[in-house]
């Protein structure tokens, strides 16, 4: 069986999690501080309602990773998961994640089901078919997200779109002929709806195209983002 980045990423943490436990073992000072340090903890949480329970706690806390991170191999296990995630940051804002949404109107309730997608790191191209049009949930992490309305036939009434993210671009591409609302909250960032441009702090932003009043099949996406920008464009 082929192996994938992932599982070679898992081996060498597991490989750095058993050198750091030998280490400490080897070295009997630390091992004997770290138990003791694990002791405090415990009994300092079933004693958290007296001041002695807190001191325990936090005492015995600040000891554990004091003498964690005296060892060279937890401190290389640390350094390593910190650059991996800056790798799969540039990797990922490089290549963006795109969702290719496809809804099967013809499907019946009983064989569709809900839409939940969560991505924090990584880069994928979906193709989904025969979820609830009311229950499109987009998770989106850090980096840059396409979703691509425009190659499917949108059901009557209402569709529900509901995306929420941490840092990066989100990019949505709508079809021409549907009725679209866009309510958009972030810390901060720059967004684009439609032509309409606006960047600061602590946004909330509601745009609706001219034909949603009337329009048979209906849009309304609702975002959700700590910082970065949004353009919602037709296609």
């Amino acid at each position: 069986m082929k192996r994938n980045r992932t599982d070679y990423v898992a081996y060498i943490f597991f490989a750095l999690l058993a050198a750091t436990a030998l280490e400490l073992l080897i070295n009997v000072a630390p091992f004997i501080v770290l138990v003791g340090s694990a002791a405090m903890i415990y009994y300092g949480l079933k004693r958290m309602s007296k001041q002695k329970g807190k001191v325990l706690f936090y005492g015995g806390l600040v000891i554990f990773i004091l003498t964690l991170l005296s060892s060279f191999f937890f401190l290389l296990l640390v350094f390593g998961a910190l650059f991996y995630m800056l790798y799969l940051f540039w990797e990922k804002a490089s290549k963006p994640t795109k969702m290719e949404i496809a809804i099967n109107e013809q499907a019946s309730n009983d064989s569709r089901e809900a839409f939940v997608k969560n991505t924090f790191l990584g880069d994928q191209q979906l193709n989904h078919e025969g979820f609830r049009s009311d229950d499109i949930n987009i998770h989106t992490g850090i980096g840059t997200t396409e979703i691509h309305f425009e190659n499917t036939v949108l059901p009557k009434g209402d569709t529900i779109v509901i995306i929420r993210g941490f840092i990066g671009s989100t990019k949505l591409y709508v079809p021409y002929d549907a009725g679209v609302s866009v309510e958009h909250a972030c810390l901060f960032g720059q967004t684009d709806l439609f032509g309409n441009h606006k960047i600061g702090f602590n946004q909330n932003v509601k745009v609706v195209n001219d034909s949603y009043q009337d329009a048979p099949r209906r849009l309304r996406i609702y975002t959700s983002i700590v910082a970065g920008d949004i353009e919602v464009m037709y296609r």
